[in-house]
């Protein structure tokens, strides 16, 4: 699911302009972002629930330098 398509149900369920719809659809998108940084969680009724666990950074290497 991407902004574009959340601007453009909306657009047709608001019968409103492309330009409001985007608007709304940041606006949307930057409050979920912001909730998930503060509360770790959030949840969408009939929908799911997303949540933010720390993770571990990977540990890579590159097979040509290993040998150095």
């Amino acid at each position: 699911m991407s902004k574009a398509f959340i601007s453009a149900v909306l657009q047709d369920s608001l019968d409103c302009t492309g330009v409001a719809a985007t608007k709304a659809a940041d606006d949307l998108v930057g409050a979920i972002v912001a909730e998930l940084k503060q509360e770790s969680g959030f949840t969408l009724p009939s929908f799911g629930t997303f949540t933010v666990h720390k993770t571990r950074p990977a540990r890579r290497s590159i097979p040509a330098l290993a040998s150095r």
